[in-house]
Protein backbone atom coordinates (compact mmCIF):
# COMPACT_ATOMS: atom_id res chain seq x y z
CA UNK A 1 0.00 0.00 0.00
CA UNK A 2 1.89 2.99 -1.11
CA UNK A 3 1.55 6.29 1.60
CA UNK A 4 -1.86 8.28 2.43
CA UNK A 5 -3.60 7.39 5.54
CA UNK A 6 -6.03 4.67 5.80
CA UNK A 7 -8.61 2.56 7.68
CA UNK A 8 -8.20 -1.09 8.04
CA UNK A 9 -10.76 -2.94 8.89
CA UNK A 10 -10.21 -6.95 10.60
CA UNK A 11 -12.73 -9.19 11.56
CA UNK A 12 -12.91 -12.15 13.62
CA UNK A 13 -15.99 -14.62 14.78
CA UNK A 14 -16.24 -16.27 18.38
CA UNK A 15 -18.49 -18.86 19.34
CA UNK A 16 -17.49 -19.76 23.00
CA UNK A 17 -20.32 -18.14 25.26
CA UNK A 18 -22.08 -16.77 22.59
CA UNK A 19 -21.62 -15.61 18.23
CA UNK A 20 -20.33 -12.82 18.25
CA UNK A 21 -18.77 -10.88 15.19
CA UNK A 22 -15.64 -8.19 16.51
CA UNK A 23 -15.03 -6.06 13.68
CA UNK A 24 -11.39 -4.15 14.42
CA UNK A 25 -10.29 -0.53 13.27
CA UNK A 26 -6.90 -0.01 13.00
CA UNK A 27 -5.82 3.65 12.01
CA UNK A 28 -2.49 4.27 10.18
CA UNK A 29 -2.55 7.78 11.80
CA UNK A 30 -4.03 9.02 14.91
CA UNK A 31 -5.30 12.95 13.68
CA UNK A 32 -8.59 11.05 12.61
CA UNK A 33 -9.30 10.07 16.09
CA UNK A 34 -10.88 13.75 16.14
CA UNK A 35 -12.70 14.47 12.74
CA UNK A 36 -14.88 16.66 14.74
CA UNK A 37 -14.96 19.31 17.07
CA UNK A 38 -18.57 17.79 18.31
CA UNK A 39 -17.03 14.01 18.39
CA UNK A 40 -13.80 11.45 18.21
CA UNK A 41 -13.42 7.98 18.31
CA UNK A 42 -13.74 6.14 21.73
CA UNK A 43 -13.13 2.11 20.66
CA UNK A 44 -11.30 0.25 18.21
CA UNK A 45 -13.92 -2.73 18.36
CA UNK A 46 -17.26 -3.18 17.76
CA UNK A 47 -18.73 -6.05 18.53
CA UNK A 48 -22.21 -8.33 16.94
CA UNK A 49 -23.86 -10.87 19.44
CA UNK A 50 -25.48 -12.62 16.24
CA UNK A 51 -28.36 -15.31 16.87
CA UNK A 52 -26.78 -18.75 16.97
CA UNK A 53 -28.27 -20.10 13.81
CA UNK A 54 -26.45 -17.45 11.67
CA UNK A 55 -23.18 -18.57 10.21
CA UNK A 56 -20.40 -16.19 9.92
CA UNK A 57 -19.65 -17.60 5.77
CA UNK A 58 -22.71 -17.12 4.80
CA UNK A 59 -22.30 -12.92 5.47
CA UNK A 60 -21.93 -11.95 1.69
CA UNK A 61 -18.52 -9.68 2.32
CA UNK A 62 -20.15 -6.92 0.34
CA UNK A 63 -22.41 -6.69 3.45
CA UNK A 64 -19.56 -6.65 5.88
CA UNK A 65 -18.15 -3.74 3.64
CA UNK A 66 -21.13 -1.34 4.38
CA UNK A 67 -20.77 -2.24 7.49
CA UNK A 68 -17.38 -1.78 7.84
CA UNK A 69 -18.20 1.82 6.38
CA UNK A 70 -21.03 2.50 8.50
CA UNK A 71 -18.59 2.09 11.39
CA UNK A 72 -15.90 3.86 10.44
CA UNK A 73 -16.94 6.44 8.28
CA UNK A 74 -15.87 9.83 9.78
CA UNK A 75 -12.44 8.18 10.72
CA UNK A 76 -11.46 7.23 7.40
CA UNK A 77 -8.84 9.46 5.85
CA UNK A 78 -7.70 8.10 2.20
CA UNK A 79 -8.15 4.60 1.62
CA UNK A 80 -9.97 1.54 3.55
CA UNK A 81 -9.26 -2.09 3.57
CA UNK A 82 -12.25 -4.19 4.09
CA UNK A 83 -12.21 -7.70 5.49
CA UNK A 84 -13.25 -9.59 3.01
CA UNK A 85 -12.79 -8.64 -0.78
CA UNK A 86 -15.82 -7.28 -1.91
CA UNK A 87 -17.33 -7.81 -5.43
CA UNK A 88 -16.03 -5.37 -8.28
CA UNK A 89 -20.00 -4.10 -8.39
CA UNK A 90 -19.52 -2.87 -4.83
CA UNK A 91 -16.18 -1.67 -5.44
CA UNK A 92 -17.30 0.29 -8.40
CA UNK A 93 -20.61 2.08 -7.25
CA UNK A 94 -18.36 2.69 -3.77
CA UNK A 95 -15.89 4.47 -5.59
CA UNK A 96 -17.97 6.45 -7.80
CA UNK A 97 -19.72 8.00 -4.86
CA UNK A 98 -17.14 8.63 -2.34
CA UNK A 99 -15.21 11.26 -3.13
CA UNK A 100 -12.88 11.32 1.15
CA UNK A 101 -11.28 8.33 0.39
CA UNK A 102 -10.86 5.11 -1.73
CA UNK A 103 -12.19 1.55 -1.18
CA UNK A 104 -9.76 -1.36 -1.78
CA UNK A 105 -9.20 -5.03 -2.13
CA UNK A 106 -11.48 -6.23 -4.74
CA UNK A 107 -12.52 -10.29 -5.87
CA UNK A 108 -13.08 -9.80 -9.27
CA UNK A 109 -14.27 -12.72 -9.27
CA UNK A 110 -17.13 -12.70 -6.37
CA UNK A 111 -20.81 -11.87 -7.91
CA UNK A 112 -22.70 -9.00 -6.27
CA UNK A 113 -25.14 -10.30 -3.62
CA UNK A 114 -28.93 -10.31 -4.58
CA UNK A 115 -31.87 -11.02 -3.01
CA UNK A 116 -33.48 -14.24 -3.44
CA UNK A 117 -37.08 -14.83 -4.93
CA UNK A 118 -38.87 -14.80 -1.79
CA UNK A 119 -37.24 -11.92 -0.13
CA UNK A 120 -38.86 -9.32 1.84
CA UNK A 121 -38.15 -6.06 3.58
CA UNK A 122 -36.40 -4.94 6.92
CA UNK A 123 -36.93 -2.17 9.36
CA UNK A 124 -33.81 -0.89 11.64
CA UNK A 125 -36.55 -0.56 14.58
CA UNK A 126 -36.47 1.73 17.43
CA UNK A 127 -39.44 2.13 19.18
CA UNK A 128 -39.85 5.10 18.42
CA UNK A 129 -42.86 6.73 17.04
CA UNK A 130 -41.37 7.47 13.33
CA UNK A 131 -40.19 3.88 13.59
CA UNK A 132 -43.40 1.89 14.68
CA UNK A 133 -45.17 4.10 11.95
CA UNK A 134 -43.03 3.41 9.16
CA UNK A 135 -43.72 -0.59 10.09
CA UNK A 136 -47.40 0.37 9.72
CA UNK A 137 -47.06 1.15 6.14
CA UNK A 138 -44.76 -1.72 5.08
CA UNK A 139 -45.45 -5.41 3.68
CA UNK A 140 -46.52 -7.35 6.75
CA UNK A 141 -43.92 -10.08 6.74
CA UNK A 142 -41.36 -6.98 7.07
CA UNK A 143 -38.87 -8.19 9.88
CA UNK A 144 -37.97 -5.66 12.67
CA UNK A 145 -34.25 -5.41 13.83
CA UNK A 146 -33.79 -3.58 17.19
CA UNK A 147 -29.78 -2.25 17.67
CA UNK A 148 -29.54 -3.33 21.48
CA UNK A 149 -27.29 -1.29 22.95
CA UNK A 150 -25.78 -2.95 25.76
CA UNK A 151 -26.05 -0.38 29.27
CA UNK A 152 -22.71 0.26 31.29
CA UNK A 153 -22.59 -1.10 34.10
CA UNK A 154 -24.24 0.53 37.76
CA UNK A 155 -21.58 2.41 39.91
CA UNK A 156 -21.57 1.58 43.55
CA UNK A 157 -24.62 3.51 45.56
CA UNK A 158 -22.00 5.69 46.96
CA UNK A 159 -20.30 6.62 43.65
CA UNK A 160 -23.98 7.24 42.18
CA UNK A 161 -25.22 9.51 45.05
CA UNK A 162 -22.37 11.68 44.17
CA UNK A 163 -23.54 12.17 41.25
CA UNK A 164 -26.72 12.61 41.53
CA UNK A 165 -25.65 15.49 43.74
CA UNK A 166 -23.45 16.91 41.33
CA UNK A 167 -26.44 16.88 38.74
CA UNK A 168 -29.08 18.78 41.43
CA UNK A 169 -26.11 21.59 41.82
CA UNK A 170 -25.67 21.86 38.51
CA UNK A 171 -29.42 21.94 38.04
CA UNK A 172 -29.08 19.54 35.28
CA UNK A 173 -31.45 16.35 34.84
CA UNK A 174 -30.09 13.09 35.55
CA UNK A 175 -31.30 11.18 32.61
CA UNK A 176 -30.04 7.47 31.52
CA UNK A 177 -30.82 5.61 28.56
CA UNK A 178 -33.66 3.11 29.30
CA UNK A 179 -34.24 -0.01 27.17
CA UNK A 180 -37.47 -1.45 28.97
CA UNK A 181 -39.95 -0.06 26.72
CA UNK A 182 -38.48 -0.81 23.50
CA UNK A 183 -37.68 -4.19 24.27
CA UNK A 184 -41.85 -4.24 25.72
CA UNK A 185 -42.07 -2.80 22.15
CA UNK A 186 -40.20 -5.69 20.19
CA UNK A 187 -41.92 -8.18 22.78
CA UNK A 188 -45.94 -7.14 21.80
CA UNK A 189 -44.69 -6.97 17.78
CA UNK A 190 -43.58 -10.34 18.09
CA UNK A 191 -47.16 -11.28 19.63
CA UNK A 192 -48.81 -9.46 16.39
CA UNK A 193 -46.78 -12.21 14.30
CA UNK A 194 -43.63 -9.82 13.20
CA UNK A 195 -40.64 -11.39 13.07
CA UNK A 196 -38.40 -9.42 15.15
CA UNK A 197 -34.36 -9.71 16.14
CA UNK A 198 -33.18 -7.83 19.04
CA UNK A 199 -28.79 -7.82 18.17
CA UNK A 200 -26.86 -6.59 21.09
CA UNK A 201 -23.63 -4.39 19.93
CA UNK A 202 -21.48 -1.50 21.22
CA UNK A 203 -21.51 0.21 18.06
CA UNK A 204 -22.67 3.38 19.88
CA UNK A 205 -19.49 3.34 22.14
CA UNK A 206 -17.66 3.61 19.33
CA UNK A 207 -17.50 6.98 19.35
CA UNK A 208 -17.38 9.95 21.98
CA UNK A 209 -20.52 11.14 23.28
CA UNK A 210 -22.16 7.87 22.67
CA UNK A 211 -23.91 8.03 19.48
CA UNK A 212 -23.94 6.74 15.83
CA UNK A 213 -20.88 7.25 13.28
CA UNK A 214 -23.05 8.05 10.73
CA UNK A 215 -26.79 8.06 11.00
CA UNK A 216 -27.70 5.24 9.22
CA UNK A 217 -25.58 3.05 11.22
CA UNK A 218 -28.25 1.62 12.90
CA UNK A 219 -29.34 -0.40 10.23
CA UNK A 220 -25.82 -2.79 10.90
CA UNK A 221 -27.57 -5.33 12.61
CA UNK A 222 -30.11 -5.64 9.95
CA UNK A 223 -27.10 -5.81 7.09
CA UNK A 224 -25.88 -8.20 8.51
CA UNK A 225 -29.08 -10.88 8.63
CA UNK A 226 -29.48 -9.95 5.15
CA UNK A 227 -29.10 -13.32 3.29
CA UNK A 228 -29.90 -15.53 6.23
CA UNK A 229 -33.57 -13.68 6.70
CA UNK A 230 -33.61 -13.30 2.79
CA UNK A 231 -33.64 -9.14 3.22
CA UNK A 232 -34.09 -6.95 -0.22
CA UNK A 233 -34.44 -3.29 1.14
CA UNK A 234 -33.81 -0.82 4.30
CA UNK A 235 -36.46 0.70 5.94
CA UNK A 236 -35.86 3.52 8.56
CA UNK A 237 -37.99 5.70 9.94
CA UNK A 238 -36.69 9.03 8.77
CA UNK A 239 -39.58 11.61 8.57
CA UNK A 240 -40.27 14.58 6.37
CA UNK A 241 -39.02 16.52 8.81
CA UNK A 242 -35.68 14.82 8.32
CA UNK A 243 -35.50 14.03 4.33
CA UNK A 244 -36.60 17.28 3.04
CA UNK A 245 -35.68 19.71 5.71
CA UNK A 246 -39.21 21.09 6.50
CA UNK A 247 -38.75 22.68 9.79
CA UNK A 248 -35.25 23.89 9.33
CA UNK A 249 -34.14 26.74 7.47
CA UNK A 250 -34.80 25.64 3.76
CA UNK A 251 -36.76 22.48 1.89
CA UNK A 252 -34.14 20.35 0.66
CA UNK A 253 -34.63 17.96 -2.13
CA UNK A 254 -33.84 14.71 -0.67
CA UNK A 255 -33.64 12.39 -3.81
CA UNK A 256 -31.30 14.52 -5.31
CA UNK A 257 -28.77 14.92 -1.70
CA UNK A 258 -25.74 14.11 -1.19
CA UNK A 259 -26.62 12.10 2.07
CA UNK A 260 -29.38 10.32 0.02
CA UNK A 261 -27.39 9.86 -3.07
CA UNK A 262 -23.70 8.60 -1.11
CA UNK A 263 -26.17 6.07 1.19
CA UNK A 264 -28.75 5.19 -1.42
CA UNK A 265 -26.09 4.13 -3.64
CA UNK A 266 -24.19 2.00 -0.99
CA UNK A 267 -27.07 0.44 0.73
CA UNK A 268 -28.47 -0.69 -3.48
CA UNK A 269 -24.31 -1.28 -4.48
CA UNK A 270 -25.04 -4.12 -1.18
CA UNK A 271 -28.27 -5.21 -3.44
CA UNK A 272 -30.48 -3.27 0.21
CA UNK A 273 -31.58 -0.28 -1.43
CA UNK A 274 -33.02 2.19 1.40
CA UNK A 275 -37.19 2.29 1.63
CA UNK A 276 -37.58 5.43 3.20
CA UNK A 277 -41.52 5.03 3.83
CA UNK A 278 -42.29 7.80 6.10
CA UNK A 279 -39.91 10.26 4.31
CA UNK A 280 -43.01 12.26 3.21
CA UNK A 281 -44.53 12.00 6.38
CA UNK A 282 -44.09 14.73 9.33
CA UNK A 283 -44.10 14.32 12.88
CA UNK A 284 -48.10 15.02 12.74
CA UNK A 285 -48.91 12.10 10.32
CA UNK A 286 -46.75 10.17 12.02
CA UNK A 287 -48.58 10.42 15.56
CA UNK A 288 -51.83 9.99 13.32
CA UNK A 289 -50.65 6.64 11.95
CA UNK A 290 -49.82 5.61 15.54
CA UNK A 291 -53.44 7.00 17.09
CA UNK A 292 -54.96 4.96 14.62
CA UNK A 293 -53.46 1.94 13.85
CA UNK A 294 -53.75 -1.65 15.20
CA UNK A 295 -50.26 -1.39 17.45
CA UNK A 296 -49.39 2.06 17.27
CA UNK A 297 -49.75 2.33 21.36
CA UNK A 298 -46.94 0.38 21.32
CA UNK A 299 -44.74 3.47 20.35
CA UNK A 300 -42.73 5.15 22.85
CA UNK A 301 -40.54 7.65 21.88
CA UNK A 302 -38.75 8.71 24.78
CA UNK A 303 -35.16 7.17 25.16
CA UNK A 304 -35.47 7.87 29.01
CA UNK A 305 -38.76 6.62 30.44
CA UNK A 306 -40.21 3.31 31.61
CA UNK A 307 -43.16 1.26 29.72
CA UNK A 308 -45.94 3.65 28.66
CA UNK A 309 -44.28 6.31 31.44
CA UNK A 310 -42.28 8.87 29.41
CA UNK A 311 -39.60 11.10 31.73
CA UNK A 312 -41.42 14.06 30.65
CA UNK A 313 -38.02 15.68 30.81
CA UNK A 314 -36.73 15.69 28.03
CA UNK A 315 -37.15 17.56 24.67
CA UNK A 316 -38.50 14.48 22.97
CA UNK A 317 -41.47 14.28 25.81
CA UNK A 318 -42.02 18.03 25.38
CA UNK A 319 -42.83 17.55 21.79
CA UNK A 320 -44.39 14.69 21.88
CA UNK A 321 -47.06 15.22 24.76
CA UNK A 322 -48.07 18.65 23.11
CA UNK A 323 -48.37 16.90 19.59
CA UNK A 324 -50.04 14.29 21.01
CA UNK A 325 -52.56 16.82 23.42
CA UNK A 326 -53.85 17.66 19.99
CA UNK A 327 -53.90 14.87 17.45
CA UNK A 328 -55.87 12.89 20.44
CA UNK A 329 -57.97 16.59 20.95
CA UNK A 330 -57.11 15.81 24.74
CA UNK A 331 -56.36 19.25 26.39
CA UNK A 332 -53.06 19.69 29.03
CA UNK A 333 -54.09 20.82 32.21
CA UNK A 334 -52.54 24.41 32.56
CA UNK A 335 -50.40 22.18 35.57
CA UNK A 336 -49.14 20.27 32.96
CA UNK A 337 -48.06 22.87 30.20
CA UNK A 338 -46.20 24.90 32.73
CA UNK A 339 -44.26 21.86 33.90
CA UNK A 340 -43.43 21.82 30.19
CA UNK A 341 -41.93 24.73 29.96
CA UNK A 342 -39.83 24.18 33.09
CA UNK A 343 -37.96 20.93 31.25
CA UNK A 344 -34.03 22.32 31.13
CA UNK A 345 -33.51 20.21 27.77
CA UNK A 346 -36.74 21.56 26.01
CA UNK A 347 -35.84 25.22 27.42
CA UNK A 348 -32.24 24.62 25.61
CA UNK A 349 -33.80 22.95 22.06
CA UNK A 350 -36.16 26.46 22.49
CA UNK A 351 -33.84 28.95 22.62
CA UNK A 352 -33.11 28.15 18.91
CA UNK A 353 -33.90 30.28 16.33
CA UNK A 354 -35.23 28.77 14.57
CA UNK A 355 -36.66 25.78 16.81
CA UNK A 356 -35.77 21.89 15.71
CA UNK A 357 -38.31 20.54 13.97
CA UNK A 358 -40.58 24.13 14.12
CA UNK A 359 -42.92 23.45 11.79
CA UNK A 360 -44.47 20.40 14.55
CA UNK A 361 -44.62 23.12 16.92
CA UNK A 362 -46.47 25.37 15.02
CA UNK A 363 -48.47 22.51 14.27
CA UNK A 364 -49.40 21.87 17.58
CA UNK A 365 -49.71 25.36 19.00
CA UNK A 366 -52.57 26.38 15.93
CA UNK A 367 -54.09 23.62 16.37
CA UNK A 368 -53.77 24.19 20.33
CA UNK A 369 -55.06 27.55 19.42
CA UNK A 370 -57.98 26.16 17.69
CA UNK A 371 -59.66 23.27 19.67
CA UNK A 372 -58.91 24.17 23.24
CA UNK A 373 -59.51 28.32 22.86
CA UNK A 374 -55.93 29.49 23.96
CA UNK A 375 -55.97 33.05 25.06
CA UNK A 376 -53.15 34.13 22.53
CA UNK A 377 -52.57 38.01 24.42
CA UNK A 378 -52.41 36.64 27.84
CA UNK A 379 -48.45 36.55 27.85
CA UNK A 380 -48.06 32.32 29.13
CA UNK A 381 -45.42 30.19 27.87
CA UNK A 382 -47.99 28.40 25.72
CA UNK A 383 -49.39 31.98 24.28
CA UNK A 384 -45.81 33.10 23.53
CA UNK A 385 -44.42 30.26 21.78
CA UNK A 386 -47.32 29.97 20.04
CA UNK A 387 -46.68 33.95 18.03
CA UNK A 388 -43.35 32.93 18.16
CA UNK A 389 -43.61 29.85 15.95
CA UNK A 390 -46.47 31.07 14.09
CA UNK A 391 -49.11 29.46 15.58
CA UNK A 392 -51.32 31.74 15.26
CA UNK A 393 -50.86 32.59 11.13
CA UNK A 394 -49.64 29.72 9.58
CA UNK A 395 -51.83 27.40 8.34
CA UNK A 396 -50.91 23.40 8.88
CA UNK A 397 -53.77 21.16 7.82
CA UNK A 398 -51.11 19.78 5.24
CA UNK A 399 -48.94 18.12 7.54
CA UNK A 400 -52.11 15.84 8.34
CA UNK A 401 -51.48 14.45 4.74
CA UNK A 402 -48.38 12.96 2.52
CA UNK A 403 -45.58 14.60 0.12
CA UNK A 404 -45.77 12.94 -2.77
CA UNK A 405 -41.74 13.01 -4.02
CA UNK A 406 -41.50 10.48 -1.02
CA UNK A 407 -42.22 7.78 -3.38
CA UNK A 408 -38.71 8.76 -5.52
CA UNK A 409 -37.02 7.26 -2.13
CA UNK A 410 -39.25 4.01 -2.37
CA UNK A 411 -38.22 0.91 -4.63
CA UNK A 412 -40.96 -0.01 -7.25
CA UNK A 413 -41.21 -3.66 -5.70
CA UNK A 414 -43.25 -2.00 -2.48
CA UNK A 415 -44.51 1.53 -4.14
CA UNK A 416 -47.64 0.68 -4.58
CA UNK A 417 -48.52 -1.47 -1.63
CA UNK A 418 -46.99 1.22 0.45
CA UNK A 419 -49.34 3.74 -1.14
CA UNK A 420 -52.69 2.01 -0.58
CA UNK A 421 -51.60 1.42 3.36
CA UNK A 422 -51.01 5.04 4.25
CA UNK A 423 -53.82 6.03 2.40
CA UNK A 424 -56.14 4.34 4.85
CA UNK A 425 -54.02 6.94 7.38
CA UNK A 426 -53.66 10.30 5.34
CA UNK A 427 -54.21 11.25 2.11
CA UNK A 428 -51.68 13.22 -0.69
CA UNK A 429 -50.92 16.94 -0.06
CA UNK A 430 -52.70 18.99 -2.72
CA UNK A 431 -51.04 21.17 -5.46
CA UNK A 432 -50.87 23.98 -3.94
CA UNK A 433 -49.69 22.47 -0.44
CA UNK A 434 -47.24 20.57 -2.25
CA UNK A 435 -45.74 23.73 -3.64
CA UNK A 436 -45.92 25.78 -0.15
CA UNK A 437 -43.17 22.96 0.88
CA UNK A 438 -41.57 22.66 -2.16
CA UNK A 439 -41.17 26.76 -1.29
CA UNK A 440 -40.37 25.95 2.39
CA UNK A 441 -38.14 29.20 3.61
CA UNK A 442 -37.48 30.14 7.04
CA UNK A 443 -35.21 33.10 6.08
CA UNK A 444 -37.65 35.85 5.56
CA UNK A 445 -39.13 35.19 9.32
CA UNK A 446 -35.49 34.57 10.56
CA UNK A 447 -34.78 38.34 8.93
CA UNK A 448 -37.97 39.96 10.01
CA UNK A 449 -37.71 42.16 13.26
CA UNK A 450 -41.10 41.27 14.67
CA UNK A 451 -40.06 37.61 15.21
CA UNK A 452 -36.69 38.96 16.05
CA UNK A 453 -38.49 40.98 18.99
CA UNK A 454 -40.54 37.66 19.86
CA UNK A 455 -38.20 35.17 20.71
CA UNK A 456 -35.66 37.44 22.74
CA UNK A 457 -38.90 38.51 24.65
CA UNK A 458 -40.00 34.39 24.72
CA UNK A 459 -36.28 33.10 25.63
CA UNK A 460 -36.18 35.85 28.62
CA UNK A 461 -39.17 34.66 29.80
CA UNK A 462 -38.34 30.89 28.90
CA UNK A 463 -35.43 31.25 31.21
CA UNK A 464 -37.10 32.35 34.85
CA UNK A 465 -39.35 29.46 34.35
Amino acid sequence: MNGGDFVIIKVEYSKEEQSEIIFHIELEKEDKINPSPKFSLNGKKCIFVIPDEVSFDEIHPDHLALVSILISHPFIGKRIVFPKAVSKEFSSKANSIITKYVVENIDEELQPWTSPVDSRPVLAFSGGADSTAALALMPENTAAVFLDRPLPKKPSWSIWKNFLRLMLRLKRGVSLYDKEAPHIACEKLTEFGYDVVKMETNLEYLRKPVGFPVDVANSAPAILLANHMKFDAVAFGTIMESAFGIGHEKFRNYPKSPHYKMWGTLFAAAGLPLLQVVSGVSEVGTSIINRDSSFGHIAHSCMRGKWMDPCRNCWKCFRKLLLDSVVNKEKMTDKELDELFKINEAKRFLSSFPIKHENVLTYSTSKYLELFELDIENNSMMSMLTKRVRGDVIEVDWMEKYFPMMFDLIPEKYREDIKTKLEKYLQPMSKEEQEFVLKWNLEPMLNDEIYQKLNTNFCKKLKNQ
